[in-house]
């Protein structure tokens, strides 16, 4: 008889065939597939790789057009920068000259009245209520009734 080590050695590699045959064939059908699909693909992946280096060149000529015109305007920038802080200073000046106007101005135009007004309106005379004599203790009202001052109550 012959011994059965062998024969389950054969049977085992039977089964381990049968059961190999049927992935290896998968697997070489989706290695084909995947071929047939890589090279349809292919020279539609190379063109678009083609159109995007071409984008990304046109990108870099607009770019260095661009950076040509903003170092011909930076001159112009510069100036534009510098008048903005002249401007900003003047500002500055500006309200201190209209502090200084506006406690200034009220004198100015009331020494300009009294320059040209042709009344002497000077404090002195006995027209101004700061200057009337201070023997009639008697309120304006009481002098213009010519109420006697011995009539008064007090």
């Amino acid at each position: 008889m012959t011994s059965p080590a062998p024969l389950l050695a054969v049977v085992l590699l039977a089964l381990l065939v049968g059961a190999a045959i049927p992935v290896l064939y998968q697997l070489y059908r989706t290695l084909s597939r995947a071929r047939a699909l890589l090279d349809t693909a292919g020279p539609r992946l190379e063109k678009a790789f083609d159109q995007v280096g071409q984008a990304a060149d046109r990108l870099n000529g607009i770019g260095s057009s661009l950076e040509a015109q903003a170092q011909t305007l930076k001159p112009l920038i510069g100036a534009v920068s510098t008048l903005g802080h002249s401007i900003g200073r003047s500002g500055e000046w500006l309200r201190t000259a209209m502090s200084v106007g506006g406690a200034v101005g009220p004198a100015v135009i009331a020494g300009a009245r009294a320059f040209f007004s042709g009344t002497d309106a000077r404090p002195e005379s006995e027209s101004h209520p700061a200057h009337r004599s201070h023997r009639d203790n008697r309120s304006e009202d009481q002098r213009s009734r010519r109420i006697p001052a011995t009539t008064r109550r007090g």
